[in-house]
């Protein structure tokens, strides 16, 4: 078997499930790095939205492109944590916009939303 034919059944995955605007901050708090909390938020938020609410991606890459053109840089990785919270603002926007209904705070609801997706 090759790598490429192992990859072929995997499921698509979604990380940091039980992320909302309530444990971010915990998140914040419990590591020290703001940056990191919301980076990981904004992550999740995308790839949530992407595999479980099947909005497509390039509607969050357009934001994302967006913050970085404004802060003046090229790398994900140079936005501050302050551009990050925005984003996850804007990100959910998207998901108000494309289903007309809010990004889903509860974690077991995000958690029944993975399971059926």
């Amino acid at each position: 078997m090759t790598d490429a034919s192992l990859l072929a059944g995997m499921m698509d995955t979604v990380l940091n499930l039980g992320l909302n605007d309530q444990t971010v901050e915990a998140l914040a708090k419990q590591s020290g790095d703001r940056r990191f909390a919301f980076d990981s938020y904004r992550r999740f938020v995308q790839m949530y939205s992407d595999v479980v609410l099947g909005i497509e991606l390039n509607h969050f890459e357009k934001h994302l492109e967006r913050a970085k053109a404004k802060r003046g840089v090229k790398q994900d990785c140079e936005l501050l944590a302050e551009d990050l919270e925005k984003l996850v603002k804007s990100y959910k926007s998207v998901v108000q916009l494309e289903l007309g209904e809010d990004f889903p705070e509860d974690p077991k609801a995000q958690l029944w939303g993975a399971i059926g997706a």
